[in-house]
């Protein structure tokens, strides 16, 4: 065995719900390296950063100033 993996848990951004995936050991701890990830939730591929475990949308989502809030009403 090469080495060992690692749990991460993301939310998804299409559904809200919290996904737990396995990244390898062989991928970057850098703070801006992102792997794809086939999300179980909703099928589509995100981007997680390998070291903090979160969405690429979450991050820029995060400078911008959005955070968590909701999105825009409907009438």
């Amino acid at each position: 065995m090469s080495g060992m993996e690692r749990n991460v848990i993301f939310k998804c951004p299409r559904t809200g719900m919290n996904v737990q995936h396995w990244l390898s050991d062989a991928t970057s701890d850098a703070a801006d390296t992102h792997v794809s990830v086939r999300c179980p939730a909703c099928a589509a591929l995100h981007f997680v950063s390998t070291a903090s475990g979160k969405t690429l949308s979450e991050a820029i989502g995060r400078r911008r100033g959005l955070g968590d809030q909701p999105g825009p009403s409907r009438p």
